[in-house]
């Protein structure tokens, strides 16, 4: 069986929320002995063919991005040359929908987000997309609550089937260097109680509610991250906040920036509650908050109809709080810090529910399952 897929960009060129669960999908689906193409369009360079992980990736020129989305022309005539036995599309991404309006092969297509941020482009683009989603045999979403709440996939239910997004917990496993590392994390930040948070730093992601929060909470605020809300955050921290480093007494707010995947691992473990304060429906799943729970920390999130309500259950592996309410969400990050046995027991429980239904593994059976049947079909 041969799958292609069509997305944006791709690791380790590029890594974002869409990318990661694409990548992490390929390298399951390559275990299973699938052989597995990629297009999307190149950051920098021309159009060339390389390997990640035992997939194929097609990188397209491209000529720059605008609204988030990469502009490279010769993306569709790569898809329609491609072999493949299903063509998978990863949404939101119009110049896939372009490049996959004529396919005969069964379609796939992810929604991994409705079009949030750029709202005016919703007359352009919205009969487009629902042009490919009716053209597909198949839909997906990571969760039901998504389904639910998307406008885009309203009409298409029959279609849609709920397969949830994985990560493979092996990564994050404590080894000696990393508990050092964390150790000394933790000793650099001042040795207070440690809320952390990781993303762009972009509007949706309630970044700055978060530091509001910080004010009077017995504890360092971590935000691991870099994007173009980063002098704002900064200026709303003032003097509480700073980058890296720690005085004994630890600021509040700390701004690590962007950090390597081995030092990401060390962070989560140096934290005692992760949070991810985001604000709309743009916040479609959270992978990273599987990434926490693989490090066994309970969750602070806000209550969106998405993906984060499905996987934070709340009362078990962690509280959820309305959005945009810095006084609750420090009540709720202070509750959690402030009681060390329900703490610890939120975070075995978050582990227990990521290996139950959050692994990459069985996110790479379930769409094996869904190609083996439209190939069938």
């Amino acid at each position: 069986m041969r799958i292609v897929h069509v997305g944006k960009f791709y690791p380790p060129e590029y890594h974002g929320g869409l990318e990661s669960v694409v990548a992490l999908l390929n390298d399951e689906l390559v275990r299973r002995g699938v052989d597995v193409t990629a297009i999307v369009a190149a950051v920098n360079g021309p159009t060339r063919v390389d390997t990640h992980l035992g997939a194929r990736i097609v990188r397209a020129r491209s000529l720059g991005v605008a609204f988030s989305q990469p502009l490279a022309p010769a993306l569709g005539r790569l898809v329609r040359a491609e072999p493949g036995d299903v063509v998978h599309l990863h949404h939101p991404n119009p110049l896939g929908d372009l490049a996959v309006l004529g396919e005969r092969r069964p379609l796939v297509v992810t929604q991994h987000s409705d079009i949030v941020r750029q709202r005016l482009l919703r007359p352009v683009y919205g009969p487009l997309v629902r042009r490919v989603l009716a053209r597909a045999r198949a839909i997906t979403v990571g969760s039901e609550q998504y389904l639910r709440a998307s406008a885009e996939l309203h009409g298409f239910e029959a279609t849609t089937r709920v397969i949830p997004f994985g990560i493979d917990p092996a990564r994050f496993a404590l080894t000696p260097a990393l508990a050092e590392t964390a150790r000394r994390l933790r000793e650099e930040w001042g040795g207070r109680p440690v809320v952390l948070a990781v993303g762009r730093l972009v509007a949706y992601k309630g970044l700055d509610v978060l530091v509001r929060a910080a004010r009077g909470l017995a504890a360092t605020v971590v935000i691991v991250g870099s994007g173009p809300e980063e002098a704002r955050l900064r200026a709303l921290a003032g003097e509480r906040g700073r980058v890296g480093g720690g005085d004994g007494g630890g600021p509040e707010v700390v701004f690590a920036g962007r950090v390597t995947d081995d030092l990401l691992v060390a962070h989560f473990h140096a934290a005692d509650v992760f949070c991810l304060p985001s604000l709309t429906i743009a916040e479609a799943f959270g992978m990273v908050l599987l990434e926490a729970m693989a490090c066994a920390k309970p969750l602070v999130t806000t209550r969106l109809p998405t993906g984060v309500s499905a996987i934070n259950r709340e009362g078990v592996t962690g509280l959820a709080v309305p959005p945009d309410d810095a006084g609750a969400l420090r009540e709720a990050l202070g509750a959690v810090l402030g009681d060390g046995p329900r703490r610890d027991a939120m975070g075995r429980a978050a582990r227990a529910v990521l290996e139950a239904e959050y692994t990459a593994a069985r996110m790479g059976e379930r769409f094996l399952s869904l190609y083996r049947e439209l190939v069938a079909a």
